[in-house]
């Protein structure tokens, strides 16, 4: 376990375990509160709740936490992650783009906007999918990201409920990040219908005069299955969020067409009017099921074989 951790943080300070209390009749729940005792300093080393493990861990010491994944790690209101430096893991054997086994999830109940805010600084998340599970009006996001220099990979962010889909203002991810990296990270889900013209991924302000700047998202893919056609996968909600550049490289956008409603989108992403501050630039995009790829494309660029304005990447039905 501890070669697994080094390969992926090779400098690390105290390690978390995390499971399910509800596994407790499984061998593996046993054996990993075998060996992850307290330490000699009293400080406990298996949770029961991922919360419980943020709050042990020490900021900028590079702690992990180890997830398991066999199941749901529940959380009664969202994780507000203002600590530096912290690596999460899912111990679902890595590299999935889809259903990770290591789920985390807060309760029907609960009224905070997100399951995860992210304000931190170059923390690291891996092999997990966050699921707003809310059916509460105000829980609006899944992540909202206005940290520095954070890492997502492998992990997917999606409602598990449809309460909210009906509510423009809904977004799975809401991002004003300084210097993330995004890489094989999935956006939004085809099993839920979106009835409102919402956006899936907003650019927006997180944390306060901090636009979304020097951004790399690679390999990752926004997805929805949505009756309105005025839907949009990717949106800047403002002119003043956006700065320096910011790389999406080989973006795939998907709109479901499908018989419980999902039909095409007329723009899978749109800029906003007047964008002067930072650039969106798209790198071998690929679209499917949306008319065009971009609305009010002010300061956003894009490359593929056949460069041509707003159908660039778009899908065609082979003859």
């Amino acid at each position: 376990m501890l070669a697994m951790i080094s390969s992926m943080v090779p400098a690390f300070g105290n390690v978390h375990v995390v499971l399910n209390s509800a596994n407790s009749d499984e061998k593996n729940y046993q054996h990993l509160q075998d060996i992850m005792p307290s330490d000699s300093d009293g400080n406990v080393r298996f949770f029961t709740s991922l919360s419980a493990a943020y709050d042990a861990c020490e900021s900028n010491n590079n702690d992990i936490i180890l997830l398991d994944g066999n199941s749901s790690h529940s959380l009664t209101t969202g994780i507000a992650w203002t600590k530096n430096r912290i690596h999460v893991i899912g111990m679902d054997g890595g590299d999935r783009l889809v259903q990770q086994g290591a789920k985390v999830q807060n309760a029907a109940t609960d009224a905070t906007a997100y399951v995860i805010k992210v304000t931190g600084v170059r923390n690291s998340f891996r092999n997990i999918k966050f699921i707003q599970a809310s059916t509460v009006a105000t829980a609006l996001h899944v992540l909202e990201e206005g940290g520095e220099g954070n890492l997502y990979k492998n992990c997917t962010f999606t409602f598990g409920v449809v309460d909210n889909l009906d509510l423009t203002t809904a977004t799975e991810v809401l991002c004003g990040s300084d210097s993330a990296t995004f890489s094989k990270c999935l956006f939004g889900t085809e099993t839920l219908l979106t009835s409102a013209a919402r956006a899936v991924f907003t650019i927006d302000q997180v944390t306060a005069s901090q636009e979304f700047k020097s951004n790399i998202l690679e390999d990752c893919i926004w997805m929805i299955s949505s009756s309105s056609a005025t839907a949009l996968l990717l949106k800047v909600a403002a002119n003043t969020d956006v700065l320096f550049t910011n790389l999406f490289v080989r973006p795939t956008f998907m709109a479901s067409v499908d018989s419980a409603g999902g039909a095409a989108l007329t723009n899978a992403a749109a800029s906003a009017a007047s964008l002067v501050k930072g650039t969106l630039n798209f790198a071998n995009p690929n679209v499917f099921n949306c008319t065009n790829f971009m609305v009010t494309a002010d300061n956003a660029q894009i490359t593929g074989p056949v460069p041509t304005a707003a159908t660039t990447g778009i899908g065609v039905t082979p003859a």
